[in-house]
C-alpha cells in the first residue's frame, strides 16, 4: 500500500499499488489453451464435470439422473444435423436448466458467441441475478473463465475467454445484426409472437433467432424451451392419428406449433410387467374422480395401457432413469408406416429413418416430470376442474393444462351444450310473478345499462349457493320533470338523453329504494346496491361519475357502484375495485373507484350458470314472466378463443350484460366467501338482515311524501291473497 498526493487536494487515502507486470511468455500460456479445438464431449459430460447446481439448499455436482428426459434434447444441440430444438413440457420439470448446461458447454468446451432471450428485460435481469451469477460463482471451472474487466460481467453480457454470453429479450434490436453460434429462447409462449411494429411486424422471435445463426453453417443451432400458453385452434386442429402418434392439436400461436413442425418426441417408459414402451400421460393416471381433491390424489398412480399393471409412484423416478439406457426414452415420429397395421414407426433420434424436418422437438408431459408429484397433480386438477363445473370460469383449469401437465388447453364442452335455447330456458321457467322475490332470497341486486336514449334495467333476487333469478326487467325512457327541456311546448317529455343531461341521471337514484315483497315472508328486501354501466353514449362518463358523487354526499355512495367491462380471459382477476389511472380528458382521476369486471370469464359464469337446469346450486333461473325477446338477449352472444362475441344477426344482449353485472357486484360483496351455515347480514335470511322492510311500514309510507315504487301495492296484494 502506497500513499499518493495530490498538491491541490494534499493526501489522499491509501491506495494499493499496481499488479505486477505480466511477462508475454505469461500471456501466451493463457492464451493458448483458446486455440485448443472443441471438446468432443457432450452437453450432459460437460455439465457433470464442470456444472454446479443447487440442490436442497447447497450447490452440487449436475446430476443426469434427476431430469433424465433432459439429456437427449440438451446433447442434441450439438447435432449438425437439426438447426433446432424445441422443447415444450410443464413449468419446473428442468427445463431452464438445460440452457444453462447449453452455456455451461459452451464456456467449457465449445467457445463460441451465444445469446439467450428472456421474455423481457426484467425477467432476464432476474435470471442472470438468481440463476446465472450464482451457478458461476459456485461452478469453478465457469468462474476460472469468466474475465475480470468491469465490464466483463453485467447483467447484459458475460465474457469468458474465448466466448461472450449475450443476455436479452424479444426486441427486434435484439435478435437483428448479430451472429450466433447458439441463441436459446426460454419461456417462448410468453413473449411476443411477432417482433417489430405491430402494421408491419418483422417475423416471430423463433424465425429471427434463425437467421442469426446461418453464418455458422451446421454447427448454428436455436435452441427453444417453454410451458405451452396458447389455447387449442379449433378452426385448424387436427387430432392425433396412426399417421402421426405424436401430433399435439394446433394452438394459436406458440412452441406447440413448432412442436408440430419437428420430429416430434414423446417420452416413454417400459412398463416393469409386460416390458411394453407407454408414454406416460396424465390421462393414464388412475383414481377415483368422485373423492375430495387430496383424496383422489393420494390414491392415483399410473395404468399401463397394454397390460393394465398398475405402477404407484414411487416408481417414476426409477422408470424415468431406465430410460436412459433405452428401456424407453424418448421416440420421435419415423418416415416409415407398417403397411399391415397403418401406423407410423416410432424411431430413435440417431436413425437415419427419422422425420425428415429440421428441427429436433421434445413434448414432456407433467406425468413424467421429475419435480412434480401425482398426489399433488390429481388434487390441482381436480380442484381446477370443480371451479369450472361450480363457476364456469375455466381459468384455474387452463394454468394447469399449461403449467402443470404441459399440454395445450382445449376447453371440456358439456354434454348438450349446444342445446340452450331459447325454448329450453323458457320450458325450464321458475313459476314466480313479477316483482315478488321467492322465498329462499337472500338479498336483491339491480343492474342499469346505459343506452343512448334510455336506462335498460334489471333486478335480481339472490339466495344461497348463488341461485338467482330477476325479479325485474324494464326501460326507463323519461327524464325526471326538473331536468333541462323535460318537457316539450306539447306537453311531452323527451327522450332519456344520458350523455347530454347529467340530470337525466337523477331517475336512478329511487332505484335503491324500491321494496320487493317475499314470497311467504311479511317483509320485503330493498336492494344491497345498485350497479351502473360506467360506459354508454359521448359524455355519459362524466355524467354517471357527478351522479355517484351527488349519491356520495347523501351517504348512499357504498350502495352505488359504477361498472366497466375488462374484456380477455387472461385478466388479472375476476372482479376488481379501484380508481381508473386516467379520468376522461387526461385527467387525473381522484375519489372515484370503478367495479371492473372481467366480462368474458364472468360471461363463462353465467353461460354454465344458465344451463344448471337441474340443480339450484350456482343457478340462474329465467322467471316465467320474462317476456321472449328478453330471454333470447341472455343467448344473444357466443364463445370464441378471443372472447364472447355477438352472434351473426343479433344485436340485444342487454340480459347478458345485466347478469354480468349481477354477479360482478355479488363477487365483489364477497358471495364467494359466505359461509352459508353462518352468512353475515347482509344475506342473511330474517330479522337480522339490514336490508329487510316490513310491509307494513311500507303501506305507512304510502299516506306520507316518500317515494314508493308503483307497483307495489299490487305486489302486497298478491301475497296477501296467496
Amino acid at each position: 500500500m502506497v500513499d499518493m498526493l495530490d498538491r491541490g487536494l494534499g493526501q489522499l487515502s491509501r491506495i494499493p499499488p499496481l499488479p505486477p507486470f505480466v511477462t508475454p511468455e505469461e500471456l501466451v500460456a493463457d492464451a493458448l489453451p483458446l486455440l485448443d479445438p472443441p471438446s468432443r464431449i457432450t452437453v450432459t459430460d460437460a455439465g457433470e464435470r464442470f456444472l454446479r447446481v443447487p440442490v436442497a439448499g447447497r450447490w452440487s455436482a449436475y446430476d443426469r439422473g434427476v431430469a433424465p428426459y433432459t439429456v437427449e434434447p440438451q446433447d442434441i444441440s450439438q447435432s449438425r444435423r437439426f438447426k433446432a430444438v424445441i422443447f415444450t413440457g410443464p413449468s419446473q420439470s428442468g427445463k431452464s436448466q438445460m440452457l444453462l448446461s447449453v452455456a455451461a458447454h459452451a464456456v467449457t468446451c465449445a467457445p463460441g458467441p451465444v445469446q439467450l432471450i428472456h421474455m423481457t428485460k426484467t425477467d432476464a435481469d432476474a435470471w442472470v441475478e438468481e440463476k446465472l451469477d450464482p451457478a458461476i460463482t459456485n461452478s469453478p471451472a465457469l468462474h476460472e473463465r469468466l474475465g475480470r474487466a468491469r465490464e466483463d460481467s453485467t447483467f447484459s453480457r458475460k465474457r469468458f475467454k474465448g466466448m461472450r454470453l449475450a443476455i436479452g429479450y424479444p426486441v427486434p434490436n435484439q435478435l437483428s445484426s448479430r451472429s450466433q453460434r447458439l441463441v436459446l429462447l426460454t419461456d417462448y409462449d410468453h413473449m411476443p409472437q411477432r417482433l417489430g411494429p405491430k402494421d408491419a411486424p418483422e417475423a416471430s422471435p423463433f424465425g429471427m433467432a434463425l437467421q442469426r445463426i446461418r453464418t455458422f453453417l451446421s454447427r448454428g443451432c436455436v435452441f427453444v424451451e417453454s410451458t405451452p400458453a396458447f389455447p387449442v385452434d379449433e378452426e385448424t386442429a387436427r387430432e392425433a392419428s396412426p399417421l402421426e402418434p405424436h401430433l399435439l392439436p394446433a394452438t394459436t400461436g406458440g412452441i406447440v406449433n413448432l412442436y408440430n413442425e419437428g420430429t416430434r418426441g414423446r417420452w416413454y417408459w417400459e412398463c416393469p410387467d409386460c416390458a411394453g414402451l407407454f408414454e406416460p400421460r396424465f390421462d393414464r393416471l388412475d383414481y377415483n374422480p368422485d373423492l375430495d381433491p387430496g383424496e383422489a390424489g393420494d390414491m392415483a398412480a399410473m395404468v399401463c395401457p397394454h397390460c393394465g399393471s398398475v405402477l404407484p409412484h414411487r416408481h417414476k423416478a426409477e422408470l424415468n432413469r431406465r430410460a436412459l439406457v433405452h428401456h424407453g426414452g424418448w421416440l420421435h415420429e419415423g418416415r416409415h408406416v407398417d403397411e399391415a397395421t397403418g401406423r407410423r414407426d416410432l424411431v430413435r433420434i440417431d436413425d437415419a429413418a427419422i422425420r425428415n424436418v429440421p428441427f429436433a422437438s421434445y413434448a414432456l408431459n407433467g406425468a413424467a416430470a421429475a419435480f412434480a408429484s401425482w398426489s399433488g397433480l390429481v388434487e390441482r386438477y381436480e380442484t381446477a376442474r370443480r371451479s369450472l363445473e361450480i363457476s364456469g370460469d375455466d381459468l384455474d383449469l387452463k394454468g394447469v393444462h399449461y403449467t402443470e401437465i404441459g399440454i395445450p388447453y382445449r376447453r371440456p364442452r358439456e354434454e348438450g351444450e349446444d342445446a340452450l335455447t331459447a325454448e329450453t330456458l323458457r320450458d325450464h321457467a321458475l313459476p314466480i310473478p313479477k316483482g315478488i322475490a321467492p322465498g329462499w332470497a337472500r338479498f336483491v341486486t339491480v343492474m342499469v345499462d346505459v343506452q343512448g336514449n334510455r336506462f335498460e334495467v334489471m333486478v335480481m333476487a339472490w339466495g344461497a349457493e348463488g341461485e338467482r333469478v330477476a325479479l325485474e326487467r324494464f326501460a326507463i325512457h323519461q327524464p325526471p320533470d326538473d331536468a333541462p327541456s323535460a318537457k316539450g311546448d306539447d306537453g311531452k317529455y323527451r327522450a332519456i338523453d344520458p350523455g347530454r343531461y347529467a340530470e337525466d341521471a337523477a331517475v336512478l337514484a329511487e332505484l335503491a329504494e324500491r321494496i320487493y315483497p317475499v314470497e311467504g315472508e311479511s317483509w320485503g328486501l330493498r336492494p344491497v346496491a345498485v350497479v351502473i354501466d360506467f360506459n354508454g353514449p359521448k359524455g355519459w362518463s362524466d355524467n354517471a361519475e357527478k351522479f355517484w358523487r351527488k349519491q356520495a354526499r347523501k351517504g348512499m355512495g357504498h350502495r352505488f357502484f359504477l361498472s366497466i367491462g375488462r374484456p380477455g380471459f387472461n385478466q388479472r382477476d375476476r372482479v376488481w375495485h379501484e380508481a381508473p389511472e386516467r379520468a376522461s380528458g387526461g385527467k387525473k382521476a381522484r375519489g372515484i373507484k370503478l367495479l371492473n369486471m372481467a366480462v368474458d370469464r364472468l360471461k363463462d359464469s353465467v353461460a354454465a350458470a344458465l344451463g344448471r337446469l337441474d340443480t339450484p346450486i350456482g343457478a340462474q333461473h329465467i322467471p316465467g314472466w320474462m317476456e321472449a325477446e328478453h330471454i333470447a338477449e341472455h343467448l344473444a352472444e357466443q364463445r370464441t378463443d378471443k372472447g364472447w362475441e355477438l352472434r351473426k344477426g343479433v344485436q340485444r344482449n342487454e340480459s347478458l350484460d345485466h347478469s354480468v353485472q349481477a354477479l360482478a357486484l355479488s363477487e365483489h360483496l364477497g358471495l364467494n366467501r359466505v359461509n352459508w351455515e353462518a352468512p353475515p347480514a347482509w344475506c342473511v335470511a330474517g330479522n337480522l338482515n339490514p336490508h329487510l322492510v316490513p310491509l307494513d311500514q311500507v303501506e305507512e309510507a304510502r299516506d306520507t311524501d316518500e317515494p314508493a315504487q308503483a307497483d307495489l301495492p299490487r305486489q302486497i296484494n298478491y301475497l296477501r291473497r296467496r
